[in-house]
């Protein structure tokens, strides 16, 4: 008896223990749809966050990112966003690939439109060892006519490691 209630005790503190890791990434980003057309062409960001997992494969993560975006447009300034946001990630496969999905805040700063923001990002990825790729589709909710939501794909570069 004693020996079975050891058991199931180890057992379910070992699946009580979270995994916790943390992860940046370099991006180049390219505008799509409206926010191409009101004037911008590419941008480049950055981005650290951190996740703890949930049940199985699925985390809960947080992160803290910049971007700015090149506007070709004359008197457009470039617009520059700094999010924070919180989202979801399952890994499929072996913990190598994996989908993502997340909604924050970010302060924006452009021409007239400068505040918090509402933002959201759905992507996908590959861990390979410590190595992160992944490609995300991004948006902003922003008022400035004709661009309602600034939209861009971000292709991302860095490293993840587990604590």
């Amino acid at each position: 008896m004693f020996l079975l209630t050891g058991t199931l005790f180890f057992c379910n503190t070992g699946k009580a223990q979270r995994l916790v890791f943390v992860f940046a990434n370099g991006m180049y980003n390219t505008p799509a749809g409206d926010f191409k057309s009101a004037g911008y062409n590419y941008g480049f960001g950055g981005e650290a966050g951190a996740g703890i997992g949930l049940l199985g494969s699925t985390f809960l993560t947080g992160s803290v990112g910049y971007n700015s975006f090149n506007s070709k447009a004359s008197g457009v300034k470039n617009l520059k966003a700094t999010p924070i946001k919180f989202g979801l990630r399952q890994y499929l496969f072996a913990r190598m690939l994996f989908v993502k999905a997340d909604a924050g805040v970010a302060a924006v700063s452009n021409t007239g439109d400068d505040g918090s923001k509402f933002t959201l990002g759905a992507g996908a990825g590959v861990k390979l060892a410590g190595l992160n790729l992944g490609i995300d589709y991004n948006t902003i909710r922003l008022n400035q006519p004709g661009v309602n939501w600034a939209g861009w794909f971000a292709f991302k570069a860095g490293f993840s490691f587990g604590l």
